[in-house]
């Protein structure tokens, strides 16, 4: 399994000729990422006598991400497995009209699996962001700068999630879902585009980086 292996480990089989992982599990694992940052500044608020005003607060929002990582962490290797369909479905024979008929059916299936593992990626991240700016706000201001590399990374997943989602829309002829499927990438692409620079916003300032 991918999330198991040493940091170098994972980036020299990244950095392989290897089909999996590719920009599908990094944009899992810039999720979890983030999602263990926006923890790590919610653990350092959580116990804080100078604090405690907000831990109410605080509490529900690091087990909802302490899930949310979980999440993004198992769909660094479930996007690599979706890819190894997709290969396999191109794999299978095609020497007569039954067999073509079975393997169209089989990739355009292996496609929409293929689109759907960034896309449960993309809506991980999109609950993410929408707690971020809550803790970079009520969190320890020590750790402000942590909460703004968690949202950098949330958007970068999200970024790359997405862009996963595209190029294998382009192979899938189901237009319906094609289309449904853009409708959702644009509202996740605007939401997290705002909800990523709230948290900036407050992070530049609060650290003196704000223009």
């Amino acid at each position: 399994m991918l999330r198991t292996k040493t940091i170098d480990d994972f980036l020299n089989v990244l950095a392989s000729d290897a089909p999996t992982p590719g920009g599908g599990s990094v944009a899992a694992l810039n999720g979890a990422l983030g999602c263990a940052l926006l923890t790590m500044v919610c653990d350092l608020t959580l116990g804080k006598e100078k604090y405690k005003e907000v831990w109410p607060d605080m509490e529900p929002i690091k087990a909802e991400l302490e899930n949310l990582r979980e999440e993004l962490t198992d769909s660094i290797d479930r996007d690599a497995a979706a890819y190894d369909t997709v290969t396999s479905a191109f794999k299978l024979p095609k020497t007569n009209d039954e067999e073509k008929k079975a393997r169209r059916e089989a990739i355009q299936t292996a496609m929409k699996t293929a689109a759907e593992t960034p896309k449960s990626t993309a809506r991980y991240i999109h609950q993410a962001l929408k707690m971020a700016a809550d803790v970079a706000e009520k969190g320890n201001p020590n750790v402000a700068s942590d909460a703004g590399v968690a949202a950098t990374c949330l958007l970068a997943g999200m970024q790359a999630a997405l862009m996963n989602i595209a190029i294998n829309l382009g192979s899938i002829k189901d237009e319906a879902y094609v289309h449904q499927m853009k409708i959702e990438m644009d509202f996740l692409k605007k939401e997290a585009g705002k909800l990523s620079n709230d948290v900036l916003v407050f992070v530049y300032k609060s650290i003196g980086m704000e223009d």
